[in-house]
């Protein structure tokens, strides 16, 4: 018989943070600044940053917001 520890499933449970509409909006804002810093045109950094908000959604398995 195999017990598995109160630790063991706290960390399987939740490993990212919760991701709520206003935390991915500023995220947001944080990844479009790194892209245009870094050179990139506005259209693709807005591209780019909208990409990885929605990935981040599937990783949760949250549906997208319909501005991502």
């Amino acid at each position: 018989m195999e017990m598995k520890g109160a630790s063991e499933s706290s960390t399987t449970d939740k490993k990212y943070k919760d991701l709520t509409e206003e935390r991915a909006k500023k995220l947001y804002e944080e990844i479009m600044l790194q892209y245009l810093r870094a050179g990139a045109a506005a259209l693709d950094a807005d591209r780019k940053a909208k990409a990885i908000i929605r990935k981040q959604c599937s990783i949760r398995g949250l549906p997208p917001w319909p501005w991502a």
